[in-house]
């Protein structure tokens, strides 16, 4: 709501600076879109202490830890930003590939050049990423379509309160038909009911309306009411806290799976610093990228009740005759395995007993197998199953 306020306040002013008297009367120089183009930009991009100009198109903008994004809440306003969580709060570092041949790549920007220490590097939005936006007003969020307009291939753990998952994801481009749409290989973690819950999210995603690109990149994901009104990904409104120079949310991978080919993944820790209710968030080993604040939610302030691994398909045309093209994953079914299927790999839950765990009670899920599925499989029957997932949509001529 104040960011509303705030952005049609900033529209006002550039429509009134934009008119000039021509022949007697006003006339408006740019289009009513073109003014709240500008008036977004100026509204979410802040102020560079240095700015990376990225191979893939990306500028990455060095931003002062203290000016980023999150402080524009209005609960944040005299929030003390903490750098790193307490040593006992790090987890044991298990979520290493149970497959030496894969890698983790490094994000494209990072080939020309750092941010300096006391900067979080914020990926800015340019002119065309919000002409590809279906709205202007609401670019960063989640459409508010319900869970019928997604399509689902997971691992679930349910059942107990969760305070932690981790896992390390497989890395794929896959195919997307239509702009408007978006697939996912990540982790959730919720509290609520699926209409009205509390949601923290985080894995690859190919978003052409958010990123203006059809490039698998790292992503991250919050809300306290199924985005409805509430959350955004990345840095697109306030909400998470940046703490690290290092990584790039919304930034590109170097190198993506390839289908009988090098196979990269990256790992994720996800973790509440049970003192304050805070959300951590972990790349890699060791990075600590930075987190969510406890004010930000309502359930998920206490705990986790659901936490899901898996891929995600989204399309405002889900359930309508065609079936979406866009496909989960590799695009591979989850039966084709090691090589050919995403998969993830060591996924754990942390409970309140402190310990990383299997997920307990755990099963696997597809919403519509004819178009994606999901498979927990071992190669040796005493050996911890890899989650597979995906598949081609409509590709597949039985997928309606």
């Amino acid at each position: 709501m104040v960011n509303g306020v705030i952005e049609r306040m900033l529209l006002l002013a550039v429509v009134f600076f934009a008119e000039e008297v021509v022949d007697g009367k006003s006339s408006t120089l740019l289009t009513e879109k073109e003014l709240l183009v500008e008036a977004k930009l100026n509204l979410i991009n802040k102020p560079a202490v240095k700015s990376i100009q990225s191979e893939d198109g990306d500028i990455v903008d060095c931003v002062d830890v203290y000016k980023q994004p999150a402080f524009d809440h209005p609960q944040l306003k005299r929030h003390t930003i903490q750098m790193r969580p307490g040593d006992e709060h790090f987890g044991r570092r298990d979520v290493a590939s149970s497959r030496s041949s894969v890698r983790m790549p490094a994000q494209v920007w990072q080939r020309k050049g750092s941010c300096p220490s006391g900067t979080v590097p914020v990926l800015r939005v340019q002119e065309h990423h919000l002409l590809n936006a279906p709205s202007i007003t609401n670019y960063g969020r989640k459409p508010w379509k319900g869970i019928t307009k997604h399509e689902f291939g997971v691992l679930v753990g349910s059942g107990f309160n969760y305070i932690g998952a981790k896992a390390s994801i497989n890395i794929w481009n896959p195919y997307m038909e239509s702009d408007d749409e978006f697939t996912s290989g990540q982790i959730w973690l919720t509290n609520g009911e699926y209409n009205n819950s509390d949601s923290i999210e985080v894995g690859w995603m190919v978003n052409p309306s958010v990123f203006g690109d059809r490039r698998a990149r790292l992503f991250v994901y919050w809300t306290a009411d199924s985005g409805k009104t509430t959350g955004c990904f990345n840095l697109l409104c306030a909400g998470f806290v940046q703490t690290s120079s290092e990584i790039a949310l919304g930034g590109s991978f170097s190198a993506v799976s390839i289908y009988d080919g090098p196979q990269y993944e990256f790992s994720v820790n996800v973790w509440m610093d049970i003192d304050n209710g805070r959300w951590w968030l972990m790349y890699g080993d060791n990075v600590t990228v930075g987190y969510w604040p406890a004010s930000l939610f309502r359930g998920l302030s206490k705990t986790a009740t659901l936490v899901v691994f898996g891929g995600d398909v989204y399309s405002p045309r889900m359930k309508q005759s065609p079936h979406t093209a866009t496909a989960m994953g590799s695009g591979s079914f989850s039966s084709e395995h090691f090589g050919r299927a995403a998969f993830i790999s060591k996924p754990r839950i942390k409970d309140y007993s402190g310990e990383y765990k299997y997920p307990y009670p755990f099963g696997t899920l597809s919403t519509q197998t004819s178009c994606y599925s999901a498979e927990n499989f071992a190669d040796i029957l005493w050996t911890e199953p890899l989650f597979y997932y995906g598949g081609p949509g409509r590709s597949n001529p039985y997928c309606q």
